[in-house]
Protein backbone atom coordinates (compact mmCIF):
# COMPACT_ATOMS: atom_id res chain seq x y z
CA UNK A 1 0.00 0.00 0.00
CA UNK A 2 1.24 3.59 -0.83
CA UNK A 3 2.16 5.66 2.42
CA UNK A 4 2.46 9.12 0.34
CA UNK A 5 -0.77 11.10 0.01
CA UNK A 6 -1.75 13.18 -2.21
CA UNK A 7 -4.05 16.74 -2.05
CA UNK A 8 -4.63 17.71 0.93
CA UNK A 9 -3.52 15.10 3.09
CA UNK A 10 0.03 16.34 2.44
CA UNK A 11 -1.11 19.26 4.47
CA UNK A 12 -0.14 18.06 7.93
CA UNK A 13 2.02 14.41 7.32
CA UNK A 14 2.88 13.19 10.46
CA UNK A 15 6.14 14.83 10.81
CA UNK A 16 4.51 17.98 10.40
CA UNK A 17 5.40 20.66 13.03
CA UNK A 18 2.97 21.99 14.79
CA UNK A 19 3.31 25.62 13.55
CA UNK A 20 3.12 24.62 10.17
CA UNK A 21 -0.83 23.91 10.68
CA UNK A 22 -3.13 25.14 8.18
CA UNK A 23 -4.80 28.03 9.98
CA UNK A 24 -7.99 28.35 7.96
CA UNK A 25 -11.04 29.69 10.14
CA UNK A 26 -14.94 29.46 9.75
CA UNK A 27 -16.85 32.47 10.09
CA UNK A 28 -13.84 34.22 11.59
CA UNK A 29 -13.49 31.60 14.58
CA UNK A 30 -10.41 30.10 13.74
CA UNK A 31 -10.92 25.98 15.10
CA UNK A 32 -7.12 25.28 13.64
CA UNK A 33 -5.39 26.55 15.98
CA UNK A 34 -3.55 24.72 18.23
CA UNK A 35 -3.32 25.12 21.97
CA UNK A 36 -1.14 23.76 24.72
CA UNK A 37 -3.11 22.02 26.98
CA UNK A 38 -1.01 20.08 29.49
CA UNK A 39 0.16 23.26 31.04
CA UNK A 40 -3.32 23.26 33.11
CA UNK A 41 -3.79 19.84 33.45
CA UNK A 42 -5.60 18.73 30.72
CA UNK A 43 -6.45 14.57 31.10
CA UNK A 44 -7.03 14.01 27.28
CA UNK A 45 -3.04 15.35 26.88
CA UNK A 46 -1.66 13.45 29.98
CA UNK A 47 -3.39 10.11 28.43
CA UNK A 48 -4.80 9.31 32.16
CA UNK A 49 -8.26 9.84 33.47
CA UNK A 50 -7.08 10.21 36.98
CA UNK A 51 -4.27 9.05 39.54
CA UNK A 52 -6.57 5.78 39.96
CA UNK A 53 -5.96 5.09 36.37
CA UNK A 54 -2.84 3.84 34.36
CA UNK A 55 -1.33 6.54 32.21
CA UNK A 56 -1.08 5.38 28.51
CA UNK A 57 2.88 5.49 27.72
CA UNK A 58 4.24 6.26 24.27
CA UNK A 59 6.88 8.70 22.38
CA UNK A 60 4.94 11.75 21.44
CA UNK A 61 1.21 10.68 21.45
CA UNK A 62 -1.55 12.16 19.51
CA UNK A 63 -4.75 12.06 22.20
CA UNK A 64 -7.30 11.34 20.18
CA UNK A 65 -9.56 9.72 23.08
CA UNK A 66 -11.26 11.02 25.95
CA UNK A 67 -14.67 13.02 24.79
CA UNK A 68 -13.48 17.04 25.32
CA UNK A 69 -12.66 19.46 22.88
CA UNK A 70 -9.16 21.16 21.84
CA UNK A 71 -10.94 24.33 20.88
CA UNK A 72 -11.47 27.44 22.94
CA UNK A 73 -14.91 27.93 24.11
CA UNK A 74 -17.03 31.07 23.10
CA UNK A 75 -15.68 34.59 23.04
CA UNK A 76 -18.68 35.71 25.02
CA UNK A 77 -18.31 32.58 27.84
CA UNK A 78 -14.95 33.56 27.80
CA UNK A 79 -15.29 37.56 28.32
CA UNK A 80 -17.65 36.67 31.19
CA UNK A 81 -15.81 34.40 33.11
CA UNK A 82 -12.81 36.59 32.59
CA UNK A 83 -15.30 39.44 34.45
CA UNK A 84 -16.12 37.30 37.01
CA UNK A 85 -12.46 36.29 37.72
CA UNK A 86 -11.35 39.58 38.15
CA UNK A 87 -13.65 40.47 39.88
CA UNK A 88 -11.97 38.62 43.04
CA UNK A 89 -15.08 37.74 45.42
CA UNK A 90 -15.92 33.92 44.19
CA UNK A 91 -18.85 33.66 47.04
CA UNK A 92 -21.97 31.28 47.34
CA UNK A 93 -24.15 31.75 43.98
CA UNK A 94 -27.79 30.99 42.88
CA UNK A 95 -29.37 30.16 39.67
CA UNK A 96 -32.15 32.57 39.69
CA UNK A 97 -35.36 32.35 37.56
CA UNK A 98 -33.47 34.18 34.77
CA UNK A 99 -31.43 30.70 34.77
CA UNK A 100 -34.06 28.39 34.04
CA UNK A 101 -35.31 30.67 30.91
CA UNK A 102 -32.27 30.53 29.51
CA UNK A 103 -32.33 26.42 29.61
CA UNK A 104 -35.89 26.33 28.50
CA UNK A 105 -35.31 29.32 25.71
CA UNK A 106 -32.26 26.92 24.28
CA UNK A 107 -33.91 23.67 24.25
CA UNK A 108 -37.14 25.14 22.66
CA UNK A 109 -35.39 26.87 19.88
CA UNK A 110 -32.73 23.93 19.23
CA UNK A 111 -34.93 21.02 19.81
CA UNK A 112 -38.53 21.77 19.77
CA UNK A 113 -38.99 21.07 23.76
CA UNK A 114 -39.93 23.21 25.77
CA UNK A 115 -39.84 22.49 29.52
CA UNK A 116 -42.12 23.63 32.00
CA UNK A 117 -39.75 25.85 34.15
CA UNK A 118 -41.65 24.49 37.07
CA UNK A 119 -40.01 21.31 36.13
CA UNK A 120 -36.36 21.97 35.61
CA UNK A 121 -33.81 21.20 38.84
CA UNK A 122 -30.18 22.74 39.12
CA UNK A 123 -27.48 19.58 39.29
CA UNK A 124 -23.88 19.79 39.31
CA UNK A 125 -22.91 17.89 36.24
CA UNK A 126 -24.62 14.35 34.52
CA UNK A 127 -23.17 11.43 36.10
CA UNK A 128 -23.70 12.74 39.70
CA UNK A 129 -27.30 13.81 38.47
CA UNK A 130 -27.67 10.09 37.34
CA UNK A 131 -26.55 8.70 40.44
CA UNK A 132 -28.18 10.26 42.67
CA UNK A 133 -31.61 9.41 40.34
CA UNK A 134 -30.68 5.75 41.31
CA UNK A 135 -29.94 6.12 44.81
CA UNK A 136 -33.46 8.24 45.44
CA UNK A 137 -35.37 5.39 43.52
CA UNK A 138 -33.90 2.47 43.50
CA UNK A 139 -32.40 0.26 46.04
CA UNK A 140 -29.38 -2.36 46.26
CA UNK A 141 -30.32 -4.96 44.22
CA UNK A 142 -32.05 -3.49 41.42
CA UNK A 143 -31.66 -3.54 38.23
CA UNK A 144 -30.99 -0.87 35.87
CA UNK A 145 -31.06 -1.40 31.78
CA UNK A 146 -28.49 -0.16 29.52
CA UNK A 147 -27.61 -0.44 25.76
CA UNK A 148 -24.02 -1.76 24.85
CA UNK A 149 -21.34 -0.64 23.50
CA UNK A 150 -22.53 2.09 25.57
CA UNK A 151 -20.39 5.31 27.56
CA UNK A 152 -18.71 3.29 30.29
CA UNK A 153 -19.28 5.52 33.62
CA UNK A 154 -23.05 3.93 33.24
CA UNK A 155 -21.12 0.49 34.45
CA UNK A 156 -19.69 2.44 37.59
CA UNK A 157 -22.81 4.60 38.86
CA UNK A 158 -25.00 0.86 38.45
CA UNK A 159 -22.71 -1.69 40.31
CA UNK A 160 -20.70 0.92 42.41
CA UNK A 161 -23.98 2.03 44.00
CA UNK A 162 -25.22 -1.46 44.63
CA UNK A 163 -27.81 -1.57 41.55
CA UNK A 164 -27.47 -4.57 39.11
CA UNK A 165 -26.36 -3.84 35.75
CA UNK A 166 -28.30 -5.36 33.00
CA UNK A 167 -27.40 -5.22 29.23
CA UNK A 168 -29.42 -4.63 26.61
CA UNK A 169 -27.19 -5.39 23.52
CA UNK A 170 -27.70 -3.51 20.42
CA UNK A 171 -27.37 -5.35 17.11
CA UNK A 172 -25.29 -3.91 14.24
CA UNK A 173 -26.84 -3.87 10.89
CA UNK A 174 -24.79 -2.47 7.73
CA UNK A 175 -23.08 -0.41 9.91
CA UNK A 176 -26.00 1.34 12.03
CA UNK A 177 -27.00 0.15 15.31
CA UNK A 178 -30.56 -1.10 15.89
CA UNK A 179 -32.50 -2.02 19.14
CA UNK A 180 -33.25 -5.35 20.25
CA UNK A 181 -36.63 -5.13 21.25
CA UNK A 182 -37.39 -8.66 22.27
CA UNK A 183 -34.59 -8.86 25.16
CA UNK A 184 -35.10 -5.43 26.10
CA UNK A 185 -38.62 -6.22 27.08
CA UNK A 186 -37.41 -9.79 28.72
CA UNK A 187 -35.02 -7.49 30.98
CA UNK A 188 -37.74 -4.92 31.63
CA UNK A 189 -40.33 -7.73 33.00
CA UNK A 190 -37.46 -9.33 34.73
CA UNK A 191 -38.02 -6.62 36.90
CA UNK A 192 -36.12 -3.85 35.93
CA UNK A 193 -36.78 -0.53 37.69
CA UNK A 194 -34.54 2.00 35.36
CA UNK A 195 -33.58 2.38 32.23
CA UNK A 196 -30.35 4.54 31.29
CA UNK A 197 -30.97 6.07 28.07
CA UNK A 198 -28.02 7.70 26.07
CA UNK A 199 -29.56 9.85 23.63
CA UNK A 200 -28.31 10.53 21.30
CA UNK A 201 -25.73 7.37 21.72
CA UNK A 202 -22.37 7.41 22.87
CA UNK A 203 -19.92 5.79 21.30
CA UNK A 204 -22.14 5.82 17.95
CA UNK A 205 -23.54 8.96 18.00
CA UNK A 206 -26.93 7.52 16.90
CA UNK A 207 -29.81 9.62 17.27
CA UNK A 208 -32.86 7.77 18.20
CA UNK A 209 -36.05 8.00 16.05
CA UNK A 210 -39.44 8.85 17.23
CA UNK A 211 -40.48 5.51 16.93
CA UNK A 212 -38.04 3.80 18.41
CA UNK A 213 -38.30 5.81 21.45
CA UNK A 214 -41.79 5.08 21.24
CA UNK A 215 -41.31 1.49 20.95
CA UNK A 216 -39.18 1.67 24.25
CA UNK A 217 -41.13 3.83 26.17
CA UNK A 218 -43.92 1.83 25.59
CA UNK A 219 -42.02 -1.32 26.84
CA UNK A 220 -41.35 0.75 30.09
CA UNK A 221 -44.72 1.66 30.49
CA UNK A 222 -45.79 -2.25 30.40
CA UNK A 223 -43.29 -3.19 33.23
CA UNK A 224 -43.04 0.17 35.05
CA UNK A 225 -39.68 1.36 34.69
CA UNK A 226 -38.34 4.92 34.65
CA UNK A 227 -36.12 6.20 32.27
CA UNK A 228 -33.25 8.50 32.78
CA UNK A 229 -32.24 10.03 29.52
CA UNK A 230 -28.54 11.89 29.44
CA UNK A 231 -28.44 14.19 26.33
CA UNK A 232 -25.88 15.46 27.03
CA UNK A 233 -24.62 15.04 23.39
CA UNK A 234 -27.57 16.17 21.71
CA UNK A 235 -26.04 19.15 20.11
CA UNK A 236 -23.54 19.04 17.84
CA UNK A 237 -25.96 17.93 15.04
CA UNK A 238 -24.43 16.00 12.04
CA UNK A 239 -26.81 14.32 10.13
CA UNK A 240 -30.69 15.44 9.13
CA UNK A 241 -32.37 13.49 11.93
CA UNK A 242 -33.70 15.86 15.27
CA UNK A 243 -32.64 15.02 18.39
CA UNK A 244 -36.23 13.70 20.12
CA UNK A 245 -36.30 14.50 23.77
CA UNK A 246 -37.79 11.72 25.30
CA UNK A 247 -40.23 13.24 27.75
CA UNK A 248 -41.53 15.05 24.90
CA UNK A 249 -43.18 11.72 23.08
CA UNK A 250 -45.94 11.22 25.14
CA UNK A 251 -47.61 12.48 28.57
CA UNK A 252 -46.85 9.21 29.90
CA UNK A 253 -43.29 8.78 29.31
CA UNK A 254 -42.71 12.52 30.42
CA UNK A 255 -44.19 11.22 33.51
CA UNK A 256 -42.05 8.42 34.07
CA UNK A 257 -38.36 10.14 32.22
CA UNK A 258 -35.69 12.21 34.06
CA UNK A 259 -34.24 14.23 31.32
CA UNK A 260 -30.40 15.63 32.19
CA UNK A 261 -28.80 18.21 30.47
CA UNK A 262 -25.38 20.26 30.37
CA UNK A 263 -23.80 22.47 28.35
CA UNK A 264 -20.47 20.55 28.63
CA UNK A 265 -19.82 19.03 26.03
CA UNK A 266 -21.42 21.31 23.66
CA UNK A 267 -19.20 24.36 24.29
CA UNK A 268 -15.92 22.37 25.98
CA UNK A 269 -16.97 23.54 29.44
CA UNK A 270 -16.35 19.83 30.66
CA UNK A 271 -13.95 21.39 33.48
CA UNK A 272 -16.88 23.83 34.33
CA UNK A 273 -19.59 21.40 34.61
CA UNK A 274 -23.68 22.70 35.43
CA UNK A 275 -26.09 20.79 34.28
CA UNK A 276 -30.22 20.52 34.70
CA UNK A 277 -32.36 17.70 35.10
CA UNK A 278 -36.10 17.96 34.04
CA UNK A 279 -38.58 16.03 36.38
CA UNK A 280 -42.09 16.30 35.02
CA UNK A 281 -43.65 14.56 37.78
CA UNK A 282 -44.02 16.37 40.79
CA UNK A 283 -43.83 13.62 43.40
CA UNK A 284 -40.72 12.43 42.23
CA UNK A 285 -39.36 16.01 41.59
CA UNK A 286 -39.70 16.75 45.06
CA UNK A 287 -38.20 13.80 46.35
CA UNK A 288 -35.14 13.91 43.93
CA UNK A 289 -34.29 17.81 44.91
CA UNK A 290 -34.97 16.54 48.56
CA UNK A 291 -32.25 13.99 47.84
CA UNK A 292 -29.89 16.55 46.51
CA UNK A 293 -30.36 19.21 49.03
CA UNK A 294 -29.05 16.46 51.62
CA UNK A 295 -25.83 15.58 49.87
CA UNK A 296 -25.36 19.55 49.10
CA UNK A 297 -25.63 19.08 45.36
CA UNK A 298 -27.67 22.04 44.85
CA UNK A 299 -24.98 24.64 45.20
CA UNK A 300 -24.12 26.33 42.03
CA UNK A 301 -20.63 26.56 40.96
CA UNK A 302 -19.66 30.26 40.50
CA UNK A 303 -17.81 29.84 37.00
CA UNK A 304 -19.95 26.73 35.67
CA UNK A 305 -23.61 28.65 36.57
CA UNK A 306 -22.08 31.74 34.77
CA UNK A 307 -20.94 29.38 31.85
CA UNK A 308 -23.82 27.32 31.08
CA UNK A 309 -26.04 30.92 30.96
CA UNK A 310 -23.72 32.82 28.98
CA UNK A 311 -23.01 29.94 26.41
CA UNK A 312 -27.20 28.99 25.44
CA UNK A 313 -27.51 32.25 25.82
CA UNK A 314 -24.95 33.65 23.01
CA UNK A 315 -23.06 30.78 22.08
CA UNK A 316 -25.56 29.53 18.83
CA UNK A 317 -23.40 31.27 16.15
CA UNK A 318 -20.41 29.47 17.75
CA UNK A 319 -22.08 26.13 17.61
CA UNK A 320 -22.81 26.30 14.35
CA UNK A 321 -19.33 27.42 12.85
CA UNK A 322 -18.69 24.52 15.56
CA UNK A 323 -20.37 22.00 13.99
CA UNK A 324 -19.47 22.74 10.10
CA UNK A 325 -15.85 22.06 10.80
CA UNK A 326 -16.73 18.88 12.91
CA UNK A 327 -18.75 18.22 10.27
CA UNK A 328 -15.30 18.74 7.92
CA UNK A 329 -13.14 16.44 10.03
CA UNK A 330 -16.13 13.56 9.64
CA UNK A 331 -15.65 13.72 5.72
CA UNK A 332 -12.17 13.75 6.20
CA UNK A 333 -12.13 10.63 8.42
CA UNK A 334 -14.52 8.56 6.25
CA UNK A 335 -12.47 9.70 2.98
CA UNK A 336 -9.40 9.05 4.68
CA UNK A 337 -10.47 5.49 6.40
CA UNK A 338 -11.68 4.38 2.67
CA UNK A 339 -8.13 4.82 1.16
CA UNK A 340 -5.61 4.66 3.41
CA UNK A 341 -6.67 2.78 6.71
CA UNK A 342 -7.85 -1.33 5.68
CA UNK A 343 -9.53 -2.91 8.00
CA UNK A 344 -11.26 0.21 9.96
CA UNK A 345 -14.66 1.27 8.90
CA UNK A 346 -15.98 4.29 10.36
CA UNK A 347 -19.86 4.85 11.97
CA UNK A 348 -20.97 8.21 10.53
CA UNK A 349 -22.68 9.33 13.80
CA UNK A 350 -25.84 11.54 13.47
CA UNK A 351 -24.56 13.74 16.63
CA UNK A 352 -21.66 14.32 19.00
CA UNK A 353 -18.19 15.13 18.12
CA UNK A 354 -16.94 10.65 18.25
CA UNK A 355 -16.57 8.70 15.93
CA UNK A 356 -16.85 4.80 16.36
CA UNK A 357 -14.18 3.17 14.12
CA UNK A 358 -15.21 -0.75 13.44
CA UNK A 359 -11.58 -2.71 13.44
CA UNK A 360 -12.60 -5.91 14.55
CA UNK A 361 -10.65 -7.72 11.83
CA UNK A 362 -8.07 -6.15 12.25
CA UNK A 363 -8.08 -6.33 16.32
CA UNK A 364 -7.65 -9.66 16.37
CA UNK A 365 -5.07 -9.56 13.63
CA UNK A 366 -2.78 -7.49 15.96
CA UNK A 367 -3.89 -9.01 18.87
CA UNK A 368 -5.18 -5.57 20.61
CA UNK A 369 -6.03 -2.44 18.05
CA UNK A 370 -5.62 0.41 20.46
CA UNK A 371 -2.95 -1.06 21.90
CA UNK A 372 -1.40 -1.22 18.19
CA UNK A 373 -1.74 2.07 17.33
CA UNK A 374 -0.59 3.34 20.57
CA UNK A 375 2.79 1.67 20.33
CA UNK A 376 3.12 1.75 16.36
CA UNK A 377 1.35 4.85 15.37
CA UNK A 378 1.33 7.28 18.50
CA UNK A 379 -2.05 7.44 18.12
CA UNK A 380 -4.05 6.96 21.47
CA UNK A 381 -7.82 6.15 20.54
CA UNK A 382 -9.85 4.63 23.32
CA UNK A 383 -10.50 1.16 23.45
CA UNK A 384 -14.36 -0.46 22.61
CA UNK A 385 -13.82 -3.02 25.47
CA UNK A 386 -14.54 -0.58 27.72
CA UNK A 387 -18.13 0.25 26.49
CA UNK A 388 -19.40 -3.50 27.20
CA UNK A 389 -20.22 -6.40 25.20
CA UNK A 390 -20.41 -5.39 21.73
CA UNK A 391 -17.59 -2.97 21.72
CA UNK A 392 -14.73 -5.79 21.23
CA UNK A 393 -12.12 -4.74 18.33
CA UNK A 394 -13.93 -1.54 18.45
CA UNK A 395 -12.06 1.91 18.68
CA UNK A 396 -13.06 5.61 19.84
CA UNK A 397 -12.05 8.25 17.87
CA UNK A 398 -12.35 11.93 18.71
CA UNK A 399 -12.70 14.41 15.78
CA UNK A 400 -12.92 17.60 18.17
CA UNK A 401 -9.54 18.79 17.52
CA UNK A 402 -7.62 20.85 14.75
CA UNK A 403 -7.68 19.40 11.38
CA UNK A 404 -4.00 19.43 11.09
CA UNK A 405 -4.17 17.45 14.43
CA UNK A 406 -6.38 14.91 13.06
CA UNK A 407 -4.79 14.30 9.21
CA UNK A 408 -1.54 13.44 11.60
CA UNK A 409 -3.20 11.09 13.61
CA UNK A 410 -4.65 9.37 10.79
CA UNK A 411 -1.37 9.22 8.50
CA UNK A 412 0.28 7.53 11.41
CA UNK A 413 -2.61 4.87 11.91
CA UNK A 414 -2.11 4.32 8.07
CA UNK A 415 1.78 4.19 7.96
CA UNK A 416 1.17 1.75 11.34
CA UNK A 417 -0.86 -0.31 8.88
CA UNK A 418 0.99 -0.16 5.81
CA UNK A 419 3.66 -2.24 7.95
CA UNK A 420 2.03 -4.62 8.81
Amino acid sequence: MATDFPGDYQMACADTPASAAGQRSVGGIDFDQIHDRQQFGSVKWANQWDEFSPRVEGRDLLSLWTADMDFRAPETVIARLREAADHGIYGYTRRDARHYEIVQSWFTRRHNWSPALGTLLPAPAIMPSVAAILRTFTKPGDGVIVQSPVYSPYFEVIQGNGRVLLTNRLTLQDNRYELDLEDFEKLAASGAKVFLLCNPHNPAGKAWTLQELTALNDICERHGVLVISDDIHCDIRLSDRPHIVFSSISDDAAEKSFICTAPTKTFNLAGVPSATISVANKKRRDKLLAAMQATFMVNANFFGRLALEVAYDTGAPWLDQLTGYIAGNLDLVCEFADQYLPGITPMRPDASFLVWLDARELDRRVGGVQKFLVDNAGVNLYDGRVYGPGGEGFIRLNVGCPRALLRRGLERMSKALASL
